[in-house]
């Protein structure tokens, strides 16, 4: 046999051992996957997440889920989702809940519960960086991404859209002015002999209302001192409701907090004082396109 023969001979051996092993080799499909949950992401009525004796607490109701605890507020419908993926993950590691230490898992950093559904986060492994995740009698191995959609602060789970789609409004009392849709048509009566308001900067007034979403939510508690109260604005609703918010500014930025809520909407200083007083859009020259 010549030195070429043996060559091919052995190269067709290699390519045929090969193909045999790339056959009967277990495939990537047939890998175990453990679900975290069977409960489906529609059935969830509740949610809580509990950080270091700190909870955050939401019902959901028609459809739309609010925060009850700490304060009362429309949330964050797409924050919510991103919190409600855990409920769809799978994993490929198993193990019983036991000797929660070494995972991290006797004192979680954090406690998601789900209905009365409850997951515990703990530590990583220190090969795949992967997280220790405890629900029911076992523990999972999943994404850190999960542990990242929980929040620290309940502000950030709450909506930062000014108003709702149903807090449609009918009257606005301002220090300085009332605003009062009559007839399908804003009425504006000044309390004094302010330069007069078009019906164009009204309306366009009325649509920054509707629109505005904050830059930033804040807790009551968690305004600085250097917040001065400015005002006070009352805003109708169709609905017979009422909102009630109180005008903070300091140097920066204008904060309308929900009286009754306990959390406010923080704005750049611009676009704040717009949203508290319709003579600053003349004065910018900020009208609606054509």
């Amino acid at each position: 046999m010549t030195h070429h023969a043996r060559l091919n001979l052995v190269m067709f051996i290699t390519i045929a051992g090969l193909a045999v092993f790339l056959y009967f080799r277990p495939q990537s499909s047939d890998i175990h996957k453990y679900p975290l949950s069977t409960s489906s992401i529609e059935a969830v009525q509740n949610l809580r997440i509990v950080r270091q004796q700190q909870e955050i607490a939401l019902k959901q109701l028609d459809n739309h889920w609010y925060l009850v605890k700490p304060v009362q507020a429309r949330a964050d419908e797409r924050k919510i989702a991103e919190i409600l993926e855990i409920l769809t993950v799978s994993s490929n590691q198993r193990l019983p809940l036991a000797d929660l230490e070494r995972f991290g898992l006797d004192q979680p950093n954090v406690r998601l519960y789900l209905n009365n559904e409850y997951f515990g986060f703990g530590g990583f492994a220190p090969t795949t960086h992967q997280q220790y995740v405890a629900t029911g009698d076992q523990v999972y191995l999943i994404s850190p991404r999960y542990v990242l959609a929980l929040p620290s602060n309940a502000s950030d789970l709450i909506n930062p859209q000014l108003l709702a789609s149903n807090e449609i409004p009918v009257k606005f009392e301002l220090n300085h002015l009332t605003v009062e849709l009559q007839n399908e048509n804003w009425r504006v009566t000044m309390q004094h002999s302010d330069e007069a308001l078009d019906e164009a900067i009204i309306k366009y007034w009325i649509q920054l209302w509707q629109t505005a979403h904050a830059r930033e939510l804040i807790l009551e508690q968690a305004l600085g001192a250097d917040f001065v109260v400015k005002g006070f604005i009352n805003i109708a609703l169709q609905n017979g409701q009422e909102i009630n918010l109180r005008i903070l500014q300091n140097e920066f930025s204008l904060v309308l907090l929900r009286v009754n809520g306990g959390f406010g909407y923080q704005f750049p200083i611009d676009a704040g004082q717009q949203l508290v007083d319709p003579h600053r859009i003349k004065s910018n020259q900020i009208l609606p396109e054509n």
